[in-house]
């Protein structure tokens, strides 16, 4: 389900936020609405180098992949993986222990199924700039950083904007961004900011829906628009 994130951050916004630098600031653009779907590259942070911001393929790919980024994606989606299979056999087993991530954002969306329709809405930090969602990545033989979204269960304040899954991204605290990143933080730590209550306070405000079914983004996309009652 969350496939879409918003980056309407610029450059030296995003900078100063999360104290780095991009690597290759000419290929960033601020984008109300990102489609994972489309193969894109998002800026993340990694453990590697906590000090850069990287552009990352949006979609986790096995180190020895050399195929189609799409094929793969229609196999299995990796846009966004459940922090609970990381204690299962696959091959993206070891990626909590060196390969996390933060995919700084400035928001992402969520929809509700009422009355037979889809209803979106918008979530964004309320008091700060940036949400830091928890992610893992991977470094393919030629360079190329790719990466996933973390999700877990719900948080109680968006389970009335959401009903159509029962996971949502994992958000690290602005105070976790450190230790996140960090090869020296403990395993045990590590699980525990994944289910500790961060302390971004979260803005959930409905959209359009005639505007975010649509293949294009607008600037007016992300304006409140009231949903109908019950």
């Amino acid at each position: 389900m969350y496939f879409k994130i918003s980056n309407t951050a610029d450059m030296k916004e995003i900078q100063r936020e999360v104290k780095a630098l991009f690597k290759y600031p000419n290929f960033y653009t601020p984008q109300v609405v990102i489609n994972g779907l489309d193969e894109v590259s998002i800026p993340i942070i990694t453990m590697a180098d906590s000090q850069v911001i990287s552009l990352a393929i949006w979609g986790l790919l096995p180190k020895s992949y050399n195929d189609d980024w799409e094929l793969f994606q229609k196999l299995t989606n990796t846009l966004n993986i459940n922090s609970a299979t990381l204690e299962s056999e696959l091959w993206y087993r070891d990626a909590l222990s060196n390969g996390r991530c933060i995919i700084p954002v400035t928001g992402f969306f969520t929809s509700i199924l009422k009355n037979g329709e889809i209803y979106p809405y918008f979530i964004c930090p309320r008091n700060e700039k940036m949400l830091y969602l928890a992610g893992i990545y991977t470094v393919l033989e030629d360079g190329f950083i790719t990466c996933s979204i973390l999700t877990g269960p719900l948080e109680d304040k968006i389970v009335d904007y959401q009903n159509l899954v029962d996971y949502m991204p994992i958000i690290v605290g602005h105070e976790d961004k450190e230790a996140w990143l960090s090869d020296s933080t403990e395993p045990c730590q590590v699980k525990t900011i994944m289910k500790s209550s961060h302390t971004t306070e979260l803005r959930i405000k409905p959209i359009a829906k005639s505007l975010f079914n649509q293949d294009i983004s607008y600037d007016s996309m992300l304006m409140s628009n009231e949903h109908p009652e019950d």
